[in-house]
């Protein structure tokens, strides 16, 4: 017969272990130059949508290697923002791990579906270009009023680090000179 103590130890462990999750480890700094060059590869993505050019790319910073690419594809999918085709790029090339070593650049601020698919993704950081309440706004957005950054301090359990404005005078103008439908 098990005792009461033998069963309460062992389901400790149990209740322990899957929760145990080690800390998040930082990637390395990258250069500005760096956040530009693989930047104008987002824009190159978002090109390909002249109306809705929400562009990124995953890349990992260390090897230089882009593992992955997307444009906004909402028409066909209301869900099928840029950073999302990019994720599904991702998981169909390399599977569902290896977010922690990659970087996200996309050419506009993250919404907060896309930002949260990012946090349980547990993607390494998030670089963008246009602000949701500045650029794209002015481009004739009217974006949900939760920023990245309030998606990410609002998750107690990931805090990816967020890189706003890079090559944002290229993208604001690039959402303001879309093709409108």
């Amino acid at each position: 017969m098990i005792s009461k103590r033998m069963l309460l130890r062992g389901m400790g462990a149990l209740i322990c272990v899957p929760g145990a999750k080690p800390a998040r480890a930082a990637l390395p700094p990258i250069s500005m130059e760096t956040h530009e060059r693989y930047m104008r590869l987002a824009i190159e993505q978002g090109k390909k949508n002249a109306g809705y050019p929400f562009g990124a790319v995953i890349v990992k910073p260390s090897t230089g290697e882009v593992m992955a690419a997307g444009v906004n594809s909402a028409h066909e999918n209301p869900v099928q923002h840029g950073e999302i085709v990019c994720m599904n790029d991702y998981v169909a090339k390399h599977g569902n791990k290896g977010w922690q070593d990659c970087a996200l650049y996309t050419t506009g601020e993250p919404c907060p579906m896309c930002m949260t698919a990012l946090v349980w993704a547990n993607i390494g950081t998030v670089i963008y270009a246009s602000s949701s309440f500045e650029g794209l706004k002015k481009a004739g957005w009217d974006p949900i009023k939760i920023s990245a950054q309030d998606v990410v301090n609002a998750t107690p359990f990931n805090k990816i680090p967020l890189v706003g404005g890079v090559l944002a005078a290229e993208t604001d103008l690039m959402f303001l000179n879309r093709k409108k439908y």
